[in-house]
């Protein structure tokens, strides 16, 4: 491919501003729908190495697992090699800071090829258009998650939302909008990815599909339950779960998109990574909690396949998206609109049924008792978990396992607090911590630009 020159003018600082204040100055900038494809494929390539921002990687996965709690922070064995983070609070004016830039620098990428293309009726250009657009549409969502207190759909309008950059001004400061607004965008993004489709998804790695999946994720974290469903029933009828035989092999597929898995990040990836990153997470053992979730053993396949009898986590790390999330995420909503719903009880028994051998269905009367040891305590609605929705949860902790699921699963679900400890300090996951701040320049840079709660205190 030839490779298309646009040089931009980069600010000495590091923040948000370098993502809203630049603009090609007497460089060439894309004019045809191929060279502005050849804009987003930098991206796409980025994706399929294993990049951290967009669709994930190990190292990302790494990092929200040892946020999380299903491993035992407090039992960490000592490395000459580098430290582990204890809890989230180590991380954050570190590589946290990073999330926020790389992916506005995304984002931008995404701002050139909307507001400049010329074209807009070309197959390839209908394919850039949709590619970009749900692009930038994952990236706010991704931020929507990590940067914004987790949704309240009763106070959308009053919560703060993110500083949407939806078009390539050099002049733009933009503060924070509502958690409404930037809902609204992030949907907008997603509907028009999948008007406009993409037909070739080996060339642009996304499709049709992976957008409408996308939008479900949305309306699943802002609790629009109702509006999930649908989608989620659409992937989950094409990508059907697998029986036990070809999950297996899926799942033990270091690199490979394949079985039902609809997206896969760091496809180019290397074994000598994961098993560096193995040997690291290793010293970070599951905790026995996780492990009592469990009590089939090994006629749950996962059991074998997750971990082994050192605690030591074994499973194949994988960032993405596949179809089970879509079962647990109909269940998890069927429940939300009704705790005794038939349709939650068939969704988690559908997907137990093909992970469990000599399988024993749910029904509301044999569901397993609330661990006390779970930091979760409520659902998505802040109402006390009943017996089925603390099944769901926990059947999702076992099939995302090592996935990066479980912190936004405890986000989602109250943030509740925990604590670890190391050399007689406590170290504790406060509430506010699930909510990552905004980079100190961007406060300082941008006239009323609101920090995350919490974050005004010295710790």
């Amino acid at each position: 491919m030839k490779k298309i020159a646009y040089i931009f003018l980069l600010l000495s600082l590091v923040s948000c501003k370098d993502f809203l204040d630049i603009k090609p100055k007497g460089k060439t900038i894309p004019k045809t729908a191929q060279e502005f494809s050849e804009l987003l494929q930098t991206t796409l390539y980025d994706i399929d190495e294993g990049e951290a921002y967009v669709v994930g990687s190990i190292g990302s996965v790494f990092n929200y697992e040892l946020y999380a709690e299903n491993l035992e922070a407090s039992l960490t064995t000592f490395s000459q090699t580098g430290t582990l983070p204890y809890y989230v609070g180590d991380d954050i004016n570190g590589s946290i800071d990073d999330i926020y830039r790389n992916t506005y620098e995304t984002i931008r990428d995404c701002n050139i090829v909307l507001g400049y293309m010329e074209d807009r009726s070309s197959r390839l250009a209908l394919d850039v258009l949709a590619t970009a657009h749900l692009l930038r549409g994952i990236c706010y969502y991704n931020l929507l998650r990590t940067h914004c207190e987790a949704p309240d759909p009763a106070q959308l309008t009053t919560q703060l939302g993110l500083p949407l950059v939806l078009e390539f001004d050099m002049e733009a400061r933009p503060t924070r909008s509502s958690m409404a607004l930037t809902i609204r965008a992030i949907e907008d993004d997603f509907k028009k990815a999948m008007q406009y489709g993409i037909s070739d998804q080996e060339v642009f790695l996304f499709s049709v599909d992976i957008a409408k999946a996308y939008l479900a994720r949305l309306y699943y974290w802002v609790g629009d339950y109702e509006a999930a469903i649908p989608l989620a029933e659409e992937i989950l009828q094409k990508y059907p779960l697998l029986d036990r035989g070809a999950y297996q092999t899926m799942m033990q597929q270091e690199f490979d998109q394949t079985g039902n898995m609809l997206l896969r990040g760091g496809r180019r990836g290397t074994s000598a990574t994961v098993t560096r990153t193995r040997k690291n997470l290793a010293r970070r053992p599951v905790s026995k909690r996780f492990i009592d979730l469990f009590p089939e053993k090994e006629r749950d396949v996962r059991y074998g396949m997750w971990f082994n009898s050192r605690r030591e986590t074994t499973k194949i790390f994988f960032a993405g998206l596949r179809s089970a999330e879509m079962c647990l995420m109909l269940a998890e909503c069927h429940y939300l609109l009704d705790h005794q719903s038939s349709e939650a009880l068939d969704y988690l028994n559908q997907l137990r049924s093909k992970r469990i051998s000599d399988y024993t269905p749910y029904t509301m009367d044999n569901l397993p008792e609330i661990d006390s040891r779970d930091p979760i305590k409520q659902d998505a609605q802040g109402e006390p978990l009943t017996r089925l929705g603390y099944a769901i949860i926990a059947e999702r902790s076992k099939e995302l396992f090592l996935e990066g699921d479980r912190w936004f699963q405890l986000k989602h679900n109250g943030g509740p607090e925990f604590w670890s400890t190391r050399s007689n300090l406590k170290f504790v996951t406060e509430h506010f911590l699930y909510t990552f701040p905004f980079p100190i320049q961007d406060i300082m840079l941008t006239e009323g630009l609101e920090q995350n709660e919490g974050y005004d205190k010295t710790r």
